[in-house]
């Protein structure tokens, strides 16, 4: 070894001391861990799909609102809103077509509603265990 690397070493252990080494608090990664699962439980609760796309969800409202209003709006008349909405909800008419279910697509339909309230309920049962055991963080 010539004197250079005498020095780069020396220099270097005067730095990186391997006695000098701390370690963290005892319980110091539990709490870290537990901040973090909490955090990004929070952070999931808090994104849902009107809080993620709330600027395209209302664009598209005032867009249909704009549309809507050209729709109904004649040009040219000179009549309120109020009126102008009130004679088009008379002209409007409804006809259903005549066709006729069977019988048991009524007690189909009244089974998945059932199914899916129940299936709602043991949801909740369930998943009630994960959400009340969440770790309770001690400073």
């Amino acid at each position: 070894m010539n004197k250079l690397e005498k020095d780069d070493d020396n220099l270097l252990r005067k730095f990186l001391n391997p006695e000098k080494i701390e370690k963290a608090p005892e319980g110091f990664t539990s709490k870290t861990m537990t901040r973090i699962q909490i955090e990004s439980q929070s952070v999931m609760l808090n994104t849902g799909f009107f809080v993620k796309n709330r600027v395209p969800v209302i664009s598209a409202v005032i867009t249909a609102g704009l549309i809507i209003a050209a729709i109904i709006i004649p040009a040219g008349k000179t009549e309120s809103l109020g009126s102008t909405i009130w004679k088009y909800l008379l002209d409007l008419e409804f006809t259903l077509p005549n066709f006729s279910l069977p019988g048991w697509l009524s007690y189909a339909m009244m089974g998945i509603f059932l199914l899916i309230l129940f299936d709602r309920a043991l949801s909740a049962i369930f998943h009630k265990e994960k959400t009340s055991k969440s770790p309770r963080v001690t400073y």
